[in-house]
């Protein structure tokens, strides 16, 4: 069967030119296969068969039962948007085309398992495979921040794991590009495109968008891997929608003990309601998952031996040095610190009760003295102390005096056991510990260290 234009024909095999169905050839290309994988987001999906390449393809086409010209529109920009993002994490896009009235996009083919799938057959995964498939992730998603992209629709069932191990980033087709109108925006009044559980609450309530929005999907997401289920599911749609707008955000550690700490306090800082009391960015998650990722054991029935040559190519990568091209543009919100406006901010930010986010200010300048005069600088130390007393303000003891009891070992090691700072943070330390074990009736936040 041959695509053609205008009235749809009859083929020699009896099937209307203008059906999408089995053995339909696309361009004298692309062949489907015997039926639909499944019906996926705004469209169908199929197996084909590139015959000029002689290699395996994925189409997906808008369902002719749901088509109109906003679906169009989304389902070609999906298109577009995934051509520019060239990332190993993200199938590549090799054609796009038109069959009698309905548009389609050929993708390279993902050999795996979706990370629903996995998880369903499986159960919770072991940490080290959740660090690693969450440090995948978070790299697609710096990647398309890089693009101005906005995934908006984050979840396990949209990422698959292929049998080496490597992660890709599925469907592109309800991404944003805020401020760009070579593509169209197409979420309209009181309409919500996502998926209940894993879009963020800004989302839900249809206001503005970022990079921010992601990472709270990918939080969910890494939630759904550690637990087995996803940290918001009421009985109905208005029920999960009310758990995650009014709820604090659960901690995965609560269903499931054991969870290293960092990983534990990441995933909750993602699943903040507030955009502003999430991580920064996709590249503050991978500095936290990656060094977690370790120890990987092997996942029957989902990875094989080609895992080898991969990893094999992607260790000489890894050895790469960054470098920063000249000219380049750097990421939107990247700019150099200045320590004595970003001190200033994060006191206005304590002063004004925004504490998470004067915490994260506190961090960046401790960050940046630890690259410019080592772990051991004083005024490091002060500037994570700081952050850590921003978290005891909100209520997160724990988290608190994790930090404060880390610092007091730099200390110990830096200035020896008596040193005066060793000393006061001693007494600190054992104060806030002496809070928490019998706290005064009202003090701090409702459910914030939960």
């Amino acid at each position: 069967m041959v695509e053609v234009s205008g009235r749809p024909e009859v083929s020699s095999t009896g099937h209307y030119a203008g059906c999408v169905v089995p053995g339909l050839s696309l361009k004298d290309r692309y062949t489907l296969g015997r039926f639909p994988l499944a019906h996926k987001g705004m469209g169908t999906v199929w197996r084909a068969r590139d015959a000029l390449l002689d290699r395996p393809v994925i189409v997906k086409f808008v369902s002719a039962t749901t088509m109109d010209t906003d679906l169009v529109r989304r389902f070609r920009r999906e298109a577009l948007l995934t051509a520019r993002l060239d990332h190993p994490g993200v199938p590549a896009v090799y054609d796009l085309g038109e069959y009698a009235g309905q548009p389609y996009v050929v993708f390279q083919e993902v050999n795996g398992i979706t990370l629903s799938d996995l998880v369903a057959e499986h159960g919770p995964l072991p940490i080290g495979w959740v660090a690693a498939i969450g440090a995948q992730i978070s790299s697609v998603l710096l990647a398309a921040r890089q693009l101005g992209l906005v995934h908006r629709d984050i979840k396990p069932s949209n990422a698959m794991l292929e049998p080496s191990g490597a992660v890709k980033v599925l469907d592109f087709g309800l991404a944003a590009v805020p401020d760009d109108d070579r593509y169209s925006r197409i979420t309209q009044t009181g309409q919500v495109l996502g998926t209940v559980g894993y879009m963020a609450p800004e989302q839900i309530r249809g206001e503005h968008v970022d990079h921010r929005t992601d990472l709270y999907g990918l939080g969910a997401t890494l939630f759904d891997l550690l637990t087995g289920g996803p940290p918001f599911d009421g009985m109905t749609t208005i029920s999960t929608v009310h758990h995650q707008i009014t709820a604090p955000p659960p901690r995965p550690a609560e269903r499931r003990p054991g969870i290293p700490a960092a990983l534990d306090d990441l995933v909750h800082a993602l699943l903040a309601p507030r955009p502003e009391d999430r991580p920064d960015t996709a590249a503050d998650i991978y500095a936290v998952l990656a060094p977690l990722a370790q120890d990987l054991p092997p996942i029957p029935g989902v990875l094989d031996a080609t895992a080898g040559a991969v990893q094999a190519y992607a260790a000489i990568v890894g050895r790469v040095p960054q470098q920063v091209r000249s000219g380049a543009t750097p990421v939107a919100g990247q700019t150099e610190l200045d320590p004595e406006r970003t001190v200033r901010q994060a006191e206005q930010l304590q002063a004004a009760g925004q504490f998470r986010a004067a915490a994260r200010q506190w961090r960046r300048l401790a960050e940046d003295r630890i690259r410019q005069h080592g772990d051991d600088d004083s005024l490091a130390f002060e500037f994570r102390r700081r952050a850590a007393r921003a978290h005891l303000a909100l209520g997160e003891h724990t988290r608190a005096l994790r930090q404060l009891k880390a610092l007091l070992d730099n200390r110990i090691r830096a200035e020896g056991p008596d040193a005066p700072a060793v000393r006061d943070l001693r007494e600190e330390i054992a104060r806030i510990s002496g809070e928490q074990a019998s706290p005064p009736s009202g003090r701090g936040t409702p459910g914030a260290d939960r």
